[in-house]
This record gives structure tokens, C-alpha cells and sequence, in this order.
């Protein structure tokens, strides 16, 4: 069995950035800085995962967490574009990845996103994708469906799970 578990997380570890693992389900993925890096998120199960780094290439970054411990702020329903975003906390390094469809039909590129990573209260990057290229599961992201059913509850009124 370790040695299972050890080969299955080398696998895991050496994926390309592009693609979740299978039997997975894609939160937010792009392409950023014209194609030369990936980012991709990914739900299975209770698991919520996040790789960065260069297409076609191990990622430079990978984080993996619990649905209870990704911070996400869900759409209001209310505005121009449906939104929501959410957060990997590493080390005292936040990864807030976010996407945004326009709701108005004539609009030429309708999806954009992106990850904004802060230490210490301070950005550090904020990366947008390129254009055409996100791919999401769309609204709402499956991970607010995960988080309640691990027990959490949003509140409006506060901004945050319970």
C-alpha cells in the first residue's frame, strides 16, 4: 500500500500543469504570460488542488487542501459579470485564483481570470489569462457545492464560511 501511495503521488507530483487529475473535475484553468505558463485547479472529492508553472512541464507549484481550508467568496448575484474567486493560504502565502464571465451576450471575450498571489498583506503578482483561454466548470464553481457538503455554511451578511 505505501508503496502505491508513494508511485501515486509521484504521478500526481509530475503531471503537466495543463490537466487535472482523472476522475477530477476542473474549478479554473488558463493559460498566462502569452502561453508560457499554466495554471490549473482542480476538485476531486473533498480535495481542492492548484499547479503552476510552465506548459508542458512538472509544475513549479503545486498546493493540494481540503475544501474546508480553500477560502472562496461566491458570487453575490448581483452585476455586470458572474464572479467568484478563491483562496490556497502556503506558508503565509496567499493564491487567490479567480474567474469572471460577462453576462452581456455581445461581448467579444465573455470569460477572463487569474491568480493573485500576497505575503504579508502585499501583492506580489497578479497574473491575468490569456485572453480565450479560461476554462472553468463555470457558476457556480462546484467547490461551494463541496464546501457545504463538508458542513460549511456561507453567510452573506459576514463574507465568510461557518
Amino acid at each position: 500500500m505505501r508503496l502505491f501511495l508513494c508511485s501515486f503521488l509521484f504521478v500526481v507530483s509530475v503531471l503537466p500543469a495543463v490537466a487535472c487529475p482523472v476522475g477530477s473535475e476542473t474549478l479554473v484553468s488558463c493559460s498566462l504570460k502569452n502561453g508560457s505558463r499554466m495554471l490549473t485547479t482542480c476538485l476531486q472529492g473533498d480535495q481542492v488542488s492548484y499547479a503552476f508553472g510552465r506548459g508542458g512541464a512538472a509544475p513549479d507549484l503545486t498546493l493540494q487542501r481540503n475544501v474546508r481550508d480553500v477560502h472562496m467568496v461566491p458570487w453575490p448575484g448581483i452585476g455586470r459579470s458572474i464572479w467568484e474567486e478563491f483562496t490556497f493560504e502556503n506558508e503565509g502565502t496567499y493564491y487567490t485564483v479567480y474567474y469572471s464571465l460577462e453576462k452581456d451576450p455581445d461581448v467579444e471575450q465573455p470569460w477572463s481570470g487569474g491568480v493573485i498571489v500576497e505575503q504579508g498583506g502585499r501583492e506580489l503578482a497578479h497574473l491575468h489569462c490569456d485572453s480565450g483561454s479560461v476554462n472553468s466548470s463555470g457558476y457556480a464553481l462546484p467547490l461551494f457545492e463541496a464546501k457545504e457538503r463538508a458542513g460549511q455554511v456561507y453567510s452573506l451578511e459576514t463574507g465568510s464560511w461557518q
